[in-house]
């Protein structure tokens, strides 16, 4: 991976791509590389394979900011048959205090042409779309079948 490039692109990013967390999905890549092969070896090593290609990675938050409307929010019942084994009436007092992921911001890709710089692009759209400041990258996850998602500090 080329650090002078990462580093160039950090300093015009809303989010903070660490050379040591990107570097877990992109050893011996460079940012014109196709993403989700790489992605899927990754994930696949610590048992989230994808078992549908992607076609969108999400970002969530449990806070909006004014300007910044998700795409889509998480209702309590999609929320509780995510977390079966929680207790309604918790998972309805975390949801009532904003302290659960339930906004969403999405944006589309064509799998075939998604390099990791135009992914890196994507995840930093996300985060500008949803009015965050200062997120540092933490991985990529799979949130279900077809869709990625950005996890952050």
């Amino acid at each position: 991976m080329n650090e002078l490039d990462l580093n160039e692109l950090n300093k015009d990013f809303s989010i903070y791509f660490p050379v040591e967390e990107l570097g877990v999905f992109m050893q011996e890549f460079d940012f014109d590389s196709k993403a989700l092969p790489d992605l899927n070896s990754r994930l696949s090593m610590f048992g989230l394979p994808l078992s549908k290609t992607p076609e969108s990675i999400v970002f969530r938050s449990r806070h909006i900011e004014s300007g910044h409307p998700p795409d889509q929010t998480i209702s309590l019942l999609q929320i509780k048959r995510l977390n079966p084994g929680v207790d309604f009436s918790k998972l309805e007092k975390l949801y009532q205090k904003n302290i659960l992921l339930k906004f969403l911001w999405v944006e589309p890709f064509l799998a075939d042409e998604l390099s990791w710089k135009n992914l890196l692009n994507l995840c930093n759209k996300l985060v500008e779309r949803s009015g965050t400041e200062d997120d540092v990258f933490l991985r990529f996850s799979v949130m279900e079948p077809g869709v990625l998602e950005l996890i952050t500090n």
